[in-house]
């Protein structure tokens, strides 16, 4: 586990080429430890939340950091404060909703939740 918390959630991930507007081959391809933003396909505006993935390989453990991340994979993700835990889960966390990943304001990859792994904390 990269993160000092269990995972959230469970996403499928697909890479971008390069002609679809992903990642370009000047920054290399993309390493377990890797940090982008969220954007849910359900948020209107331009809002970007930092949700970390640690991708899995085919038997569903989270790789060592620095190993190459192919094209298509799955990722466990992790949130990163506990207010937005509580507005992500409120307003568009559930199995099946998409999502893109983003360095700045360019998406480089598409991911599908495919399974909610934690609840959020609520307030005593």
């Amino acid at each position: 586990m990269l993160y000092n918390q269990p995972p959230d959630f469970e996403a499928e991930v697909r890479f971008l080429a390069p002609e679809e507007g992903g990642r370009s081959g000047r920054w290399g391809p993309v390493k377990q430890g890797y940090r982008c933003d969220v954007h849910w396909d359900d948020e209107p505006s331009d809002l970007l939340c930092m949700i970390w993935p640690s991708f899995l390989d085919e038997s569903g453990h989270e790789l060592p950091k620095g190993t190459v991340i192919p094209q298509i994979s799955k990722a466990h993700f992790y949130i990163g404060s506990v207010k937005a835990r509580q507005t992500i889960f409120d307003r568009w966390l559930h199995e099946g909703a998409g999502f893109d990943l983003r360095e700045g304001r360019q998406s480089v990859a598409v991911c599908r939740v495919t399974k909610v792994l934690s609840l959020p904390e609520t307030a005593a």
